[in-house]
């Protein structure tokens, strides 16, 4: 697995066409990687596609480990989302100039969004004329040309909003994490406490156990005592009985 650091767009679309899965590309600004938000939700899209890990620090993006997934998973939910709110508001807007009889234009021509974001990120990059771009795409200079020109002004009305609402993710998904731990610090804890509790009372018992001991061993101690001076006293006695037997 190779680190690809770029510092441009042209090295990154570079390392974007030519890494291996496993492989991570660092940018040091989003604009590195995209010129707009729905740039960054299709470019994320491709980096998951290629299973390649993503990273740019000062927006605090970082596919690496667990959290690459939801990452993922939340621009590939955004991009969807994005994608179909294109489509209703343009169908709407066609409507309501059909019904307001202003709508003359023939129905637009159809074109996968994912070729079209691929081939123009390559003609961008330089990589290939505008001529072979349409080529590829089969559309006319004017549709070419309109569509790239409909797709930057999307995509700088909303870049800033994704952003806002990526950032904001981010913040709860790392909120989450700090209470997710700060819950396991204190089931730790409690554990802990009925381990040294159980600990005590433990050391308690065997202390009462010993205590006990102790004492018997006293009272048996008390008890031999006991016996041996009643035997003294029992030989004192019959002694002093023999001298008065003996006397008389």
């Amino acid at each position: 697995m190779a680190l690809w650091t770029v510092q441009n767009r042209k090295d990154f679309l570079s390392a974007l066409d030519n890494a291996q899965a496993g492989d991570c590309i660092q940018v040091e600004a989003l604009t590195d990687a995209a010129r707009s938000a729905r740039d960054l939700l299709t470019t994320m899209s491709r980096l998951d596609e290629r299973k390649l890990d993503f990273v740019c620090l000062p927006a605090g993006i970082d596919t690496r480990g667990q959290n690459g997934s939801l990452i993922f998973g939340f621009c590939r939910a955004l991009l969807r989302l994005e994608r179909k709110e294109r489509r209703e508001k343009q169908q709407e807007g066609i409507e309501r100039a059909r019904e307001e009889g202003k709508y003359k234009g023939r129905k637009p021509i159809a074109v996968d969004e994912a070729l079209f974001d691929s081939v123009v990120s390559l003609w961008k990059a330089g990589q290939i004329t505008a001529r072979e771009a349409m080529a590829r795409l089969d559309l006319k200079p004017n549709t070419f040309y309109r569509r790239i020109k409909e797709q930057e002004e999307m995509k700088m009305k909303d870049f800033k909003k994704i952003e806002k609402e990526f950032r904001t993710e981010m913040r709860e998904a790392a909120k989450q994490s700090r209470q997710d731990l700060s819950d396991l610090k204190k089931q730790v804890r409690a554990e802990a406490a009925e381990v040294k509790h159980a600990a005590n009372e433990a050391m308690d018992l065997h202390d009462v156990e010993k205590e006990i001991r102790r004492g018997r061993r006293k009272a048996e101690a008390a008890h031999e005592d006991t016996i041996r001076q009643m035997k003294k006293d029992v030989e004192a006695e019959a002694k002093e009985l023999k001298k008065l037997m003996e006397e008389t």
